[in-house]
C-alpha cells in the first residue's frame, strides 16, 4: 500500500481521527498533517496570500475555498484572517463531514461547509465572493470539467477580485514531480506517458497502474498552465482574467524568496532572471508549480 507520510503530530482528539481513519488508512497521517503541521497547507496558504495583499485587505471580505477537501485550507485561511467570511465548498459528503468535525474542535465562527449537489454547479444561494481559493485543486480536474468550473467560479466573483492558484504542477516542467516521478513525460503523447506510467510510475502505485488515462488525469499527471487557466475563465464571459504581481516585488522575485537561501543562490538567481523574462513574453513562470494570482478586471 502507498503511504505518502508515514508518522504525524497532531492535535485533533481520538473520534475524529477515528473518522480520519474510516475514510483512508494510508493517507491518515498526510491528512492530518494537513491540518496541524504549520509547515504544511498554511505556510504555502500564508506565504502567497500576504504576497499579493495585506491582511487588512481580507476584513469584510468573503472567500471560497474550493475544493476544500477535509477543510484543512479553510480552516488555515479562517484561522489567519478572523474577519473573513470564508465558506469551504466540496463534492464529497464524507470530506465535508470530516471538516465539520474538526471545525466543532477548532471554535472558529467565520466558516461554513457546504456540499455540491454535482459538478456542474455551486450550492444554492451562496452568493458571491471577493476570493476565491484553489489549494491542490485545479490538477484534479478533468480537462472538460475545467472548462465548466472555471468560468462558473469566476462568474461567482465580484468585479476586483481575486482568485488565487496554488500546488498545482506546472504542466510543462521536465520532471513530472505529483503522480510518476519521470523526467519528460509531460512532453510526450498522452497514449506513451501512460504506458511509462504504469510500467515505472512510482509515487502513487494506486493511480499508476490503472489502465484508464481518466483516473490519471484525475490524479493530477498534466498539471496546468496560467495560459489554460485563463483561456477557461474568459468563457464566462465576465471580466478579464488579469494576472498580478506581488506587491513591491515581479513573480520571479517572488519565486526565489520561496526558495531556500542556503542551497545555489547564484543558480537560483540565474533562473529567476529567467522566469522574469518568460513572465514578461508569455505570462508564465515555468517553475514546478503554479502559483498565481488573477485579478477579475471588467472587459
Amino acid at each position: 500500500m502507498y503511504i505518502p507520510r508515514v508518522s504525524c503530530e497532531t492535535s485533533l482528539p481520538l473520534d475524529v481521527i477515528a473518522s480520519f481513519l474510516n475514510v483512508s488508512f494510508a493517507w491518515l497521517c498526510d491528512s492530518l498533517a494537513r491540518h496541524d503541521d504549520p509547515e504544511s497547507v498554511s505556510k504555502v496558504l500564508g506565504k502567497q496570500m500576504l504576497a499579493y495583499f495585506d491582511a487588512s485587505d481580507f476584513r469584510g471580505k468573503r472567500l471560497l475555498d474550493f475544493g476544500c477537501g477535509s477543510g484543512a485550507s479553510t480552516l488555515w485561511i479562517a484561522a489567519m484572517f478572523p474577519e473573513t467570511e470564508v465558506v469551504g465548498v466540496e463534492l464529497k459528503e464524507d470530506s465535508i463531514e470530516l471538516a465539520r468535525q474538526v471545525l466543532a474542535v477548532r471554535h472558529l465562527s467565520n466558516v461554513q461547509f457546504l456540499v455540491s449537489s454535482d459538478p456542474n454547479s455551486l450550492p444554492p444561494g451562496i452568493g458571491s465572493f471577493d476570493f476565491v481559493m484553489l489549494c491542490a485543486v485545479y490538477e484534479h480536474l478533468l480537462p472538460e470539467e475545467r472548462r465548466r468550473v472555471m468560468p462558473l467560479l469566476w462568474s461567482s466573483m465580484n468585479y476586483g477580485g481575486v482568485l488565487f492558484v496554488n500546488q498545482t504542477p506546472y504542466r510543462y516542467f521536465p520532471y513530472e514531480h505529483h503522480s510518476t516521478g519521470l523526467w519528460f513525460i509531460n512532453y510526450l503523447p498522452d497514449r506513451l506517458s501512460l504506458f511509462l506510467a504504469r510500467n515505472f510510475g512510482r509515487l502513487n502505485p494506486e493511480v499508476n497502474r490503472s489502465p484508464d488515462w481518466t483516473v490519471h488525469l484525475r490524479g493530477g499527471i498534466r498539471g496546468g498552465t496560467e495560459a489554460e487557466i485563463c483561456r477557461n475563465l474568459r468563457l464566462a464571459r465576465a471580466g478579464r482574467p488579469a494576472i498580478i504581481q506581488p506587491r513591491g516585488q515581479d513573480r520571479a522575485a517572488y519565486w526565489l524568496s520561496r526558495t531556500n537561501p542556503e542551497r545555489f543562490r547564484l543558480l537560483k538567481k540565474s533562473i529567476a532572471a529567467l522566469f522574469r523574462l518568460t513572465d514578461k513574453l508569455w505570462g508564465t513562470v515555468p517553475s514546478m508549480n503554479l502559483d498565481i494570482a488573477i485579478r477579475k478586471d471588467p472587459e
